[in-house]
C-alpha cells in the first residue's frame, strides 16, 4: 500500500490487507498539527481491502476523536465499501463524504472558536472580575436568532461572554461526525445572521456548531457540563409553521424545567 499526504489529505493507494494505522499514524498526526479541525482520508485509489485492513479506519477514528478532532473518509469504491459493511463497528461509525470538497466544507464548520469554557472555575472568584457565560442556542427549523440580539442587550454593562451555538441534530442512523452538507450550510447562514444581530446591539459573540443527537438534551448537557450562567432563547414574531410550534414549546418547557442555570425566554417586538 502507498501512503501520500498533501495539505489535509491522506491518500491511500493499492491494497489494504492488514491494519496499517500505526504506519499511517505518524503522517496523520503531522497533518493534524496544521489542521486541528480534522483530516481527510482519500480512498479513491484503493484497489482492495481485507477485514483486517478495515480495522485501520476503526483505530484511526478512536485515536483522532480521542484527540478531539475529526476524520472523514472520501471516495470509497463500492467494492471497498462492501467489505467495510462486514466489519462490526466500522461502517456504522465511519464518517463518509462523497468528495474532498464536501469533506473540507464540513471540517470548516468545526474550525471555529470553542463554544464554551472547558469547566467551571474551581474555588472562589472575585465578583468584580467575574465573566458571565451566556449561551444562545440555535436549532434548525426554529426562529431562535433573536436570542443573539436579546443576549447582547441583556449583557450591556456586564462582563459577558456570549456564545452562539448551533446544535446540529445528527440522525442516530449516521455517525455523529458524518458530513451533512445542507444542514451545515444552514448552520453557517443562521450563525452568520446571529453574529450580525449581536453586533448591531454593540456586542461581540463567538460562534460554534455542536453535533448532538437531540437538541434539547444537547443544550442541557452544555448547561450542566460547562460554566453556563445564563441561557437565552429568543423567538421572532413570525408564526411557526407545521411542527415548529410544537417543537419550540417543547424545547422551552424542557429547558425551563430541567436547566441548571438561569433561563431567559424573550419574544421580538412586533413591527408597528
Amino acid at each position: 500500500m502507498i501512503i501520500e499526504t498533501k495539505e489535509d489529505v491522506v491518500r491511500l493507494s493499492g491494497s489494504l490487507t492488514r491494519n496499517q494505522w500505526m504506519t499511517i499514524k505518524a503522517a496523520a498526526n503531522l497533518l493534524l498539527t496544521n489542521h486541528p479541525e480534522g483530516i481527510i482520508v482519500d480512498c479513491s485509489h484503493l484497489d482492495s481491502i481485507s477485514e483486517d485492513g478495515a480495522k485501520t479506519f476503526l483505530e484511526a477514528m478512536r485515536d483522532i476523536e480521542a484527540a478531539k478532532s475529526r476524520i472523514l473518509v472520501v471516495s470509497l469504491p463500492q467494492h471497498v465499501l462492501a467489505v467495510l459493511k462486514t466489519v462490526p463497528g466500522v461502517r456504522s461509525q465511519l464518517p463518509i463524504a462523497d468528495s474532498i470538497e464536501e469533506a473540507r466544507a464540513s471540517l470548516r464548520m468545526a474550525n471555529r472558536p470553542a463554544a464554551l469554557r472547558d469547566k467551571a472555575p474551581s474555588g472562589p472568584v472575585d465578583p468584580s472580575k467575574r465573566t458571565f457565560n451566556v449561551l444562545v442556542p440555535i436549532v434548525a427549523n426554529m426562529e431562535l436568532g433573536y436570542g443573539a440580539a436579546l443576549a447582547a442587550r441583556l449583557s450591556r454593562g456586564a462582563k459577558a461572554d456570549i456564545r452562539l451555538v448551533y446544535f446540529l441534530e445528527v440522525p442516530r442512523t449516521l455517525p455523529l461526525n458524518a458530513p451533512l452538507v445542507d444542514e451545515e450550510q444552514s448552520a453557517e447562514r443562521m450563525l452568520r445572521d446571529a453574529v450580525a444581530a449581536a453586533r448591531q446591539e454593540g456586542a461581540a459573540a463567538s460562534e460554534h456548531v455542536e453535533r448532538v443527537r437531540d437538541a434539547a438534551e444537547g443544550i442541557l448537557a452544555a448547561a450542566r457540563n460547562y460554566a453556563v450562567d445564563i441561557l437565552v432563547l429568543g423567538a421572532t414574531t413570525e408564526p411557526l409553521a407545521g411542527d415548529q410550534h410544537e417543537r419550540f414549546h417543547f424545547l422551552v418547557d424542557t429547558l425551563i424545567h430541567r436547566s441548571p442555570c438561569e433561563v431567559i425566554v424573550g419574544r421580538q417586538k412586533p413591527p408597528l
